[in-house]
């Protein structure tokens, strides 16, 4: 299917085409992938103490805002994360922020954790039960002055509705993020989450 597709969606924006994804995911315009393999003992994983159907999930970026996780869990995925979160609503990068690489048949995202906040996330995550193993990624606000708070911000906002939480210091679009891959402070953001956890 997707290869009688591909022409058509390599027509569109690169940003674009993935608001159209989100919009069909809403629909439930598209089958469950795995219905063939859903029950296939081989698939089977155990991932937090919890059974999976198969080890096959989206990563954060795809289902920025917690919009069509439970469509993604129907198309088949074993999990889904979203995000990245962050504690108030930002816009990302300016535009364009989202390139393809035809040739290696890769992409560039340089869109900047664009999201719609974490209270309105957190709601529609609480009014929208799960139907499987969900991650929530979190990060900090780009002009925020105290990024590791924001870290800690959205581990206690998430930590009841999400079965995980990745903390994200690993993105390039967002300047000076990946300081806290300095030994120090990133032993400072550990110790900070732990004595969170703890409270």
């Amino acid at each position: 299917m997707y290869s009688n597709l591909r022409s058509l969606i390599f027509k569109i924006d690169p940003e674009r085409a993935h608001f159209l994804a989100i919009q069909s995911l809403k629909l439930n315009l598209v089958s469950n992938i795995f219905d063939e393999t859903k029950n296939d003992p081989l698939l089977k994983t155990k991932l937090f103490n919890q059974d999976l159907d198969n080890p096959i999930g989206i990563a954060a970026g795809f289902d920025k805002n917690a919009e069509v996780y439970n469509p993604l869990f129907k198309l088949g995925f074993g999990f889904v994360e979203v995000g990245t979160v962050t504690p108030l609503k930002q816009y990302g990068n300016e535009k364009p922020r989202v390139f393809r690489l035809v040739e290696d048949q890769a992409l560039i995202n340089r869109l900047g954790f664009n999201n719609h906040g974490s209270d309105t996330i957190l709601n529609r995550i609480k009014s929208n039960k799960k139907l499987g193993v969900l991650g929530v990624n979190v990060g900090p606000n780009k002009d925020s002055n105290d990024r590791l708070n924001d870290y800690l911000i959205g581990l206690e906002k998430f930590s009841e509705v999400a079965d995980y939480i990745t903390i994200n210091i690993s993105s390039p679009n967002t300047e000076n993020l990946r300081n806290f891959h300095d030994e120090n402070k990133l032993k400072e953001l550990l110790k900070s989450i732990s004595e969170k956890k703890n409270n």
